[in-house]
């Protein structure tokens, strides 16, 4: 973790990587760092939409996702997942209309938060790139007054 302390600072002193790598002996090459992640699944329910300060729209929702595997008898096996997602603004847009068991893919990045006393931890992945897989309208609010079944007199 020292070697990897180092290579950053000197990284950001000196604005290169220093030209070469170093052997492996000395530590190697300092390792990169990325927090992106893509998924594709389904929506658990409709978008919860908000309205933040600033007009802008704001969703979120959770994702479905599968993994299919084998275990040790060879049989497949399939494990779900429930991802929650924040999409912003033209995303969260794609998404308003989107009803329960909707197909997306979403690529972004995740964060985290925990409260003050840093004990209680939540991460969700924050939407970058949102593409609507398969569209499953949300019903709508007004549905028209079920009628109600009449009794026939005998």
């Amino acid at each position: 973790m020292k070697k990897l302390n180092e290579g950053r600072e000197r990284m950001d002193k000196e604005g290169t990587d220093g030209g070469t790598v170093p052997s492996m002996q000395e530590g190697g090459a300092p390792i990169g760092e990325e927090n992106t992640t893509r998924l594709i699944g389904r929506l658990t329910r409709k978008p919860l939409m908000v309205e933040v300060t600033g007009g802008h729209k704001k969703a979120i929702f959770t994702l479905a996702v599968t993994r299919s595997y084998r275990d040790s008898a060879n049989h497949v096996g399939r494990q779900k997942a429930f991802v929650p997602v924040v999409a912003w603004r033209s995303l969260a847009a794609q998404v308003e209309t989107l009803g329960k068991d909707s197909a997306v893919l979403v690529e972004g990045h995740l964060r985290t938060w925990s409260d003050p006393k840093g004990k209680n931890f939540r991460w969700e992945v924050a939407a970058e790139v949102l593409e609507v897989l398969e569209r499953i309208e949300s019903p709508t609010e007004e549905r028209a007054p079920k009628k109600k079944k009449e009794a026939v007199a005998a």
